[in-house]
């Protein structure tokens, strides 16, 4: 069994700020942090998105989670943060 990721993307269909967050991932960050993001969609994984976000009180998407530390990032929009919050040490 693979270990488990450091972070979680949550995202869904039809999403205007998902779709920016993943242009964010891919472009300019170059998938620099793909091997540490599990990716939760909405739509194709709905029980797995639904108990997490619930457990996180998640209202939103698109959000990151560090798992560790249980932080939820939601302003996502802004390549810096997205970044900073994607480059903090993980145990």
């Amino acid at each position: 069994m693979a270990a488990e990721r450091p972070f979680v993307l949550f995202t869904q269909a039809q999403c205007p700020a998902c779709e920016v967050l993943a242009r964010l991932l891919a472009l300019p960050l170059r998938g620099a942090f793909d091997g540490q993001i599990e990716v939760l969609h909405r739509q194709e994984r709905p029980e797995a998105f639904e108990a997490l976000a619930q457990t996180c009180r998640l209202a939103r998407t698109p959000a990151l989670l560090h798992r560790p530390s249980g932080e939820l990032l939601l302003n996502t929009g802004s390549l810096g943060a997205v970044k900073a919050f994607l480059q903090r040490p993980n145990p």
